[in-house]
């Protein structure tokens, strides 16, 4: 292909891409607005700035947008957790449970800057056998934040990786059920300071 046949083949990638962003920007409004229930396509394709043939040319249907949107959030969680643990590592830190808990710090300061899409999420107005994807997360959350401990040499008792994984969720869920700034960061530093003294069992 040559550089002329392929300056159009570019072009149209970038507007494919601009027009999936602008699908997911006015999903995300609609259904933080509106409810996943109510939301229509028309709807969003109207805010959209795009046609119904270009939203179904990008996504399944309106499932499909609010999945999405669902998994772009936890990569999110997932990116910005890693970066600051690795962050911490490199200025020094090495305790696996200081570690683990500047990324649990990160992982609320997410949920804060997204609660409104994360008040979405926990709602329970969702697509059909969203629960059960929510669910298998959540195990999928808790077999990780146990595997960090394993693989940093202190392997961490599952019942408190349950503990301390259930309450990041919580908290994540009161901080979207709340308006008051002030309050929410008051929230997220007490959990944040209760983890820090949870300890395994003894055996």
């Amino acid at each position: 292909m040559t550089t002329e046949q392929a300056q159009p083949v570019a072009r149209a990638s970038e507007r494919g891409a601009a027009t999936r962003s602008a699908l997911l920007a006015a999903a995300r409004e609609v259904f933080t607005t509106q409810g996943y229930a109510q939301a229509g396509v028309t709807d969003i394709v109207n805010r959209a700035g795009a046609s119904v043939g270009s939203l179904y040319h990008h996504f399944s249907g309106k499932a499909d947008l609010y999945l999405t949107l669902f998994e772009e959030l936890n990569n999110e969680h997932a990116e910005r957790t890693r970066c600051a643990v690795r962050r911490a590592r490199e200025a020094g830190v090495t305790d696996p449970k200081q570690l683990f808990l500047v990324g649990a710090r990160e992982y609320l300061d997410v949920c804060l800057e997204h609660r409104e899409l994360f008040r979405l999420f926990v709602g329970g107005d969702g697509p059909p056998g969203f629960d059960l994807v929510r669910r298998q997360r959540l195990a999928d959350w808790v077999s990780m934040n146990t595997e960090f401990f394993v693989r940093s040499g202190e392997p961490l008792d599952q019942a408190v990786a349950i503990v301390m994984t259930g309450a990041l969720g919580l908290c994540a869920t009161e901080l979207s059920l709340s308006a008051d700034a002030g309050r929410m960061r008051k929230i997220a530093d007490g959990v944040i300071e209760v983890l820090t003294r949870l300890e395994s069992p003894r055996p």
